[in-house]
């Protein structure tokens, strides 16, 4: 290992030399410099190992009531039955 400061290091990806203080060994055991260093890879925790989350959002944006006929019919298309409201009203 490199005992002084100043020492210098090729990274192993790119080629290029740095100082050995800010090389890091990735997941495969090389040698890389802050630029070429991704991150640590783990086979078990990968989310290109995990199914992605299909679950169907249920929740409606913007949500209507349905149309109610009864209250959205025309006046010549209704028919009002006027008299047996008014038998139900006269036995209470």
């Amino acid at each position: 290992m490199a005992n002084n400061k100043n020492a210098l290091a090729i990274c192993d990806t790119c080629g290029f030399r740095y100082p050995h203080r800010i090389m890091r060994l990735n997941s495969y055991g090389m040698l890389v410099c802050p630029t070429d260093w991704d991150g640590a890879f783990n086979l078990v925790n990968s989310p290109q190992n995990k199914s992605p989350d299909v679950r169907d959002d249920e929740n409606i944006r913007n949500p209507r009531p349905d149309v109610n006929l009864v209250f959205n019919t025309g006046w010549n298309t209704n028919t009002n039955q006027w008299e047996v409201e008014q038998r139900r009203w006269d036995s209470i």
